[in-house]
């Protein structure tokens, strides 16, 4: 069985759900009980074409740009979250984006739309973020953290997409 670890950073500006969105992928529910950590650990047990392995991710949350230069480089997946209620949002995580696709070591970038349950608030959807994700070539989700509306299904195919990119480069190796 196959192990590894992977650092997953979670970065947008103030306020777009980063921390509820961490609590609901590791815990469970949209806040987390207890001091607020540094570093969030979830593990899974996957499978890839009948390979087995375990995965402890470990989420880091990127709150400013001093952060983003200091810890996205060496990340192997950024989730990129912008608040639907939010312009300015969208466009730092397009500023964010753009910004990853520089590094050396080329993680997976992904663009996630939070706070779903607001729709009817919303000042961008869908369209506004399949513009990004096709401009800038990254996958997008709309979730919710708040109700866990389509977070499992955005978490199972970034695994999806991390098992890929693990397993292409172990055959490389090989």
């Amino acid at each position: 069985m196959d192990r590894v670890t992977w650092k997953i950073s979670v970065a947008g500006v103030g306020e777009t759900g980063k921390t509820s969105l961490i609590s609901r992928i590791v815990y469970g529910s949209d806040g987390s009980s207890g001091p607020v950590k540094a570093i969030f650990r979830k593990r899974l047990n996957l499978t890839y074409k009948n390979n087995k392995l375990v995965a402890d991710l470990l989420f880091q949350e990127i709150n400013d740009d001093s952060d983003a230069e200091r810890m996205l480089p060496s990340s192997n997946l950024i989730l990129v979250v912008a608040d639907i209620m939010s312009r300015e949002g969208l466009e730092y995580a397009s500023d964010i984006i753009m910004y990853a696709k520089n590094f050396e070591k080329k993680p997976p970038v992904v663009l996630i739309g939070t706070k779903t349950d607001l729709r009817y608030e919303a000042e961008l959807w869908t369209e506004d973020f399949e513009k990004v994700s096709k401009k800038l070539k990254v996958p997008y989700f709309l979730v919710s953290a708040k109700t866990g509306d389509n977070v499992s299904d955005m978490m199972d195919q970034v695994m999806e997409l991390m098992l890929e990119r693990f397993y292409a480069k172990k055959q490389v190796s090989q």
